[in-house]
């Protein structure tokens, strides 16, 4: 009898892994994919409630971009190469809506509401980011024609696009990859690193003629890979279990 227990062939550890795995395939529904869960978060909240009480932060970074971004811009522009600035502040009305709102969420208690909401608390900053993505895509066609008319046509406005939009998708990616630290250093971090490497192109010379000779092609495929690494992060970023309930914390 004992001998024919020893004849029974037992499974191998592959075998046993692959049997859990589509244990959990079949008994776990599938987990919706980035677009239906932001529509359906949209859906769920409105437009109105996403940004509900940020109107102040809105109108601060607005004045930021006009008062100091543009004349520091139109200055580097007209003083010499427009690339190194352009580089630099193409994310900083991102960077400002998204610092403000976190800052004030935080500040005003309205963090702590959106946690009880039934939606995704990184859902909903999720969108947030990308509506802030998508203005700051839109307001650099203005300024891009602004900086090259102050230049002088010196700069091809395709070059001064590749260099703002890769900019701002390079930051968006740093800045959410950065979220995976909790407390103020997933929001500061990304700031902070990008200004102490924007700024050497702008103050020390040779970079900023290395800067200038790279084919602007190459701003664009930059852009292109930033982008799609940005939207994997997003992803992973709405898929990750909310510690707490906070997609970021102000200590």
């Amino acid at each position: 009898m004992d001998n024919r227990w020893n004849e029974i062939p037992m499974p191998t550890e592959e075998e046993k892994d692959a049997a859990v795995a589509r244990i959990l395939d079949e008994g776990l529904p599938a987990r919706p994919g980035l677009w239906p869960v932001l529509g359906e978060t949209l859906r769920a909240v409105g437009f109105r409630a996403l940004f509900f009480g940020e109107a102040d932060c809105l109108f601060l970074s607005a004045l930021v971009l006009v008062l100091c971004l543009l004349p520091a811009a139109a200055a580097a522009a007209q003083q010499g190469p427009v690339g190194p600035a352009l580089f630099l502040l193409s994310p900083a009305l991102y960077a400002a809506l998204h610092l403000l709102t976190a800052w004030k969420e935080a500040q005003s208690g309205a963090l702590e509401w959106r946690e009880t909401c039934r939606v995704s608390l990184r859902a909903m900053t999720a969108l947030r980011m990308l509506v802030f993505g998508g203005t700051s895509v839109l307001i650099c066609v203005p300024v891009n024609l602004l900086l090259w008319h102050l230049a002088g046509g010196t700069v091809s406005l395709s070059r001064m696009a590749a260099l703002s939009v890769s900019g701002l998708c390079l930051y968006g990616m740093l800045s959410l990859y950065c979220l995976r630290l909790r407390g103020l250093a997933g929001l500061l971090i990304a700031p902070a690193a990008w200004a102490a490497l924007g700024i050497v192109p702008v103050l020390w010379e040779r970079a900023a003629r290395w800067l200038n000779g790279v084919p602007t092609v190459l701003f664009f495929l930059l852009a292109a890979a930033a982008l799609t690494l940005y939207f994997m992060e997003l992803r992973r970023f709405c898929r990750r279990r909310e510690e707490g309930g906070n997609a970021y914390a102000l200590g």
